[in-house]
């Protein structure tokens, strides 16, 4: 078993140059937000030909929707567009379904794609996202996940998973945009936008992470993008989950904080502060915050597999069993579930389902 652990541990790093758990994310999508620009996307259709953001967009609103056929909601998720792109497309809405099955495509599974999607009958275009590029680009976290982009691919609204209000409302803010008479109830959730030097220091903090070289210099471009404008979010969460990865929790939690002193509801914050809490031993504080993150979006993966962390601590186990079932049916993508439930497994004396989930998790992360 500590071989496992020890293995699982020395791959993350090599792969990383730091702790895989600490990547930054947000509450959809990671290091993204309403009123940023989404990344391009080069990905192929059931021809083989290549499709980015300009060959598919819409004249003045287009809807990326992340699914699966593994994703219970992603059908109705789907067929709701459907309803939309009908009415809306001779006046500038443009759908696409970017399917997101898995790391590897076969003929075989394609061909279930393919058939998943016409017994829908849908109309609007089908993409594949063969090695998951453009899932991880966006930093998708749950499945499905729906954008809705402007014409120069900016976030105006984002949907994690599929709740039924929140679906309605994207549904009503999609309408605003092409109703002759919008109403006042309109929903708008065109979120913060951030100023441009701001988010370009964002990004480069982002970027450099990505370097095991370069890594610490992201704390700077961090601090810069806080000091062009202090009202973004995004780099308070950035710089937390870099102190958290080295160590630094006083630091760490004071930028949770100041996060959440400028969204209140915002479940990274809330769901990374928790976490913190659980390893000073203060569940009942951390319980409380993961179950405000939850009501705030019931599909951030984060907040279900720190759940299971606090149940098994409780003496809950069958409890926390089932937070780490709902994580991996949000997005079975992620190792981190398996990770954590290894570990829980592990408290618990559960060798062997231990073992079992630390392989599902080295599975995932040399994929």
């Amino acid at each position: 078993m500590g071989f496992l652990r020890v293995l699982l541990l020395a791959i993350i790093f090599f792969m990383t140059g730091e702790s895989f758990l600490m990547v930054p994310t947000a509450a959809t999508l990671q290091g993204l937000q309403a009123g940023m620009e989404a990344p391009d996307f080069s990905l192929r259709d059931l021809a083989g030909e290549n499709k980015n953001f300009q060959t598919v967009k819409g004249t003045k609103i287009t809807i990326v929707i992340f699914w699966s056929t593994w994703s219970a909601k992603s059908e109705k998720a789907l067929l709701r567009l459907e309803k939309l792109y009908q009415k809306y497309k001779d006046k500038g809405l443009s759908v696409v379904a970017v399917n997101v099955d898995g790391q590897e495509i076969n003929g075989t599974a394609l061909a279930e794609i393919k058939a998943k999607f016409e017994k829908m009958q849908l109309s609007y275009p089908l993409l594949i996202d063969y090695g998951l590029l453009a899932f991880h680009d966006y930093g998708v976290i749950a499945v499905p996940s729906t954008l809705v982009l402007d014409g120069e691919r900016v976030i105006q609204y984002e949907l994690s998973g599929f709740p039924l209000i929140g679906s309605e409302e994207m549904a009503d803010f999609v309408a605003s945009n092409f109703e002759e008479k919008k109403s006042e109830a309109a929903p708008q959730k065109t979120g913060y936008k951030p100023d441009k030097k701001a988010l370009r220091n964002y990004n480069m903090g982002l970027g450099i992470l990505k370097s095991r070289r370069m890594a610490d210099t992201a704390e700077t471009w961090f601090k810069k993008a806080i000091e062009a404008d202090p009202g973004f979010l995004m780099p308070y969460l950035g710089l937390g989950k870099f102190y958290v990865a080295r160590d630094n929790i006083p630091q760490a939690k004071e930028q949770f904080e100041k996060a959440i002193s400028i969204d209140s509801a915002n479940p990274v914050a809330l769901c990374e502060l928790a976490f913190i809490l659980i390893k000073e031993g203060r569940l009942a504080e951390s319980r409380q915050m993961l179950d405000s993150a939850l009501k705030s979006d019931e599909s951030f993966l984060p907040c279900y597999y720190y759940s299971g962390i606090v149940f098994s601590k409780e003496g809950k186990l069958d409890e926390a069993l089932r937070s780490f079932e709902n994580a991996s049916n949000i997005n079975p993508h992620d190792p981190n579930t398996y990770i954590y439930k290894a570990e829980v497994f592990e408290e618990n004396k559960k060798f062997q389902e231990a073992s079992e989930a630390y392989q599902k998790a080295l599975e995932l992360i040399l994929k």
